[in-house]
This record gives structure tokens, C-alpha cells and sequence, in this order.
């Protein structure tokens, strides 16, 4: 079996066929859907009914893995539960802690951007999904960037932003996290322009959880985040996944937004289970074998 890459557009998305993600890949297999990752930055796998088990094989072949950062949701160290349910599998109640704290998913971000050593991809497998809603935004940071306006870019060149999970969860609810959790992630400061190391592109690092700019009035470095973020979301950067049962997207954090869209939560269950892929450089007191301070 040859792994097949069909380009959803010449340089974002692509969906890869004729692999079985259940299995263990040979070294040749696995390189060509690292380099299309690198170039494509999102890639869709389609019906690839993955375990848990599985799924944290196939994604710690790109490295190891983050551990969540809330006990609240279920799951495994290394598997996150992202779904409208329990854990006698029923419905969560509106206003549940667990939905609202969920819910930031909705808006424009990169996983882990809040902590010290950010999140290089993450892996999310469809294992129920709603017959109509739920879907899955993604925005390309690499093309929001070259678009940008010469002045800008110098602009923006080398400013720094600070992430925080206190900030951007705080403004929803922060009420499935302990206190202990919650002092785990302090603020942490990252540059605002990110280079890729595998393909050199520059690409635009904000989302909700850049809360301001260092050196900056704080409104007016606001103000700044929230205009390259209209401009970074427009839908000739976008590319929206409808997702089926078994489906696994990978997206790359380094040149990727996503968000997730609504669906009809008093009626249907979204069953989704995500595996973070860790950045490099630096103490990373996130990885999975790490002691939980949670």
C-alpha cells in the first residue's frame, strides 16, 4: 500500500487515502505524510476507526506527547475527551462546568499557546459526531501573513504577545479547572511572527489567547491583535472540516487557527478524542510522563 495525498489547495489541506492509521507504518510511509504535514499543514484521514491506543501511536511518531491540562474532562493522560458528555456517557446539562468550559473552543486559537513550550500539532478522531453542525474551522497563518501589508509585517516583525489561560478562559469559566490547575499555567510570552523549521514560512501566532502586546499600552496592543485576527480569518484563509465518523484531522499549531463550530448540544452527542503533540525547545513540564500538578 502507497499512502495517496490529494491537495485540497495547492499549499492548505490535503486529505491522505490508502493508509491505515490502526497499524503500525513503515518508515517510508510515515515520511510522506510528515513532508505533506509540513507543507499542507492540516491533513484529513478518513475512516480510520482509532482506539485510543492507536491514535497516541500514530501521533507519537511526530513526537511526544502533551498531558491535559484538567483532570474535569476524562480520558487519558494522553488522550483528551473534548465531548458533550458525561461519564455515564448522558448528555451534559446546559450550564455543566465541563460544556462551559468547552465552549472556548468555539473561538479562534492554537493549542497550548498558553504554556511555556507551545503545542506543535494535535490529532483529533471523530468517534460520534451530530448529523448536522459541529464542524471544524481552520485558518492558514502562513498565507494570513504573506498577505499582510509590507508595513505591517515590520510592524509586527519582532513584538511579543502574552498567552494566557487565565485570560482567555476567564472570560467564559474557568470552573472545571482547580486552583491548583489554574496556577500551573502562568503567563507565559511568545513572539507574534513564528518561522517554521521544516518549510521556512513565516507565520502570524495570536489567537484568543494572546492577551496582550509587551511594550504596548494594553488596549492598544488589543486593538492590534484583534485587527490581525479579523484579517487573518477572512474565508479565502479558512477551510471548514465536516466531520464523519472516524475521521482524524491533524492540524500543525505553528501555521494554524481552528475553531469548532455549534451544534444542537440539548440533542445530540459530539464524541471527539484529541492527542497533542508536543513543540520543542526547552523544560517542557507538560509532557505526558511528567508528574500531573493537577
Amino acid at each position: 500500500m502507497t499512502v495517496s495525498i490529494t491537495p485540497v489547495t495547492p499549499d492548505f489541506v490535503a486529505k491522505v487515502t490508502d493508509v491505515d492509521l490502526t497499524q503500525s507504518l513503515s518508515d517510508d510511509d510515515f515520511a510522506a505524510i510528515e513532508d505533506a504535514f509540513n507543507h499542507y499543514a492540516v491533513l484529513e484521514f478518513p475512516d480510520q476507526p482509532l482506539d485510543d491506543d492507536q491514535q497516541s501511536a500514530f501521533s507519537e511518531r511526530f513526537g511526544p506527547l502533551e498531558r491535559m491540562i484538567t483532570d474535569a474532562l476524562g480520558g487519558t493522560p494522553s488522550v483528551i475527551s473534548l465531548s458533550n458528555i458525561d461519564e455515564d456517557g448522558d448528555l451534559l446539562d446546559t450550564g455543566d462546568a465541563r460544556a462551559l468550559f468547552l465552549s472556548g473552543n468555539r473561538y479562534w486559537h492554537t493549542d497550548s499557546s498558553f504554556k511555556v513550550v507551545p503545542a506543535m500539532a494535535s490529532a483529533l478522531s471523530a468517534r460520534q459526531v451530530p448529523p448536522e453542525g459541529g464542524e471544524t474551522e481552520y485558518a492558514d497563518m502562513r498565507a494570513a501573513y504573506d498577505a499582510l501589508p509590507d508595513t505591517l509585517k515590520a510592524e509586527i516583525a519582532d513584538l511579543e504577545a502574552e498567552h494566557s489561560y487565565g485570560y482567555s478562559q476567564g472570560k467564559i469559566s474557568l470552573d472545571a479547572m482547580s486552583e491548583e490547575e489554574q496556577d500551573a499555567l502562568p503567563p507565559v510570552i511568545h513572539p507574534m511572527v513564528r518561522v517554521h523549521p521544516a518549510s521556512g514560512r513565516k507565520a502570524l501566532y495570536i489567537g484568543r489567547h494572546a492577551s496582550h502586546i509587551l511594550g504596548r499600552p494594553i488596549e492598544d496592543g488589543r486593538a492590534l491583535l484583534a485587527k490581525l485576527l479579523e484579517h487573518a480569518t477572512q474565508d479565502r484563509f479558512i477551510y471548514s472540516h465536516s466531520w464523519q465518523v472516524g475521521d482524524l484531522v491533524m492540524w500543525d499549531n505553528r501555521a494554524v487557527l481552528h475553531r469548532g463550530r455549534a451544534w444542537d448540544e440539548s440533542r445530540y452527542k459530539r464524541i471527539m478524542h484529541r492527542t497533542t503533540i508536543a513543540g520543542e525547545g526547552g523544560d517542557n513540564p507538560w509532557l505526558v510522563d511528567q508528574v500531573s500538578s493537577g
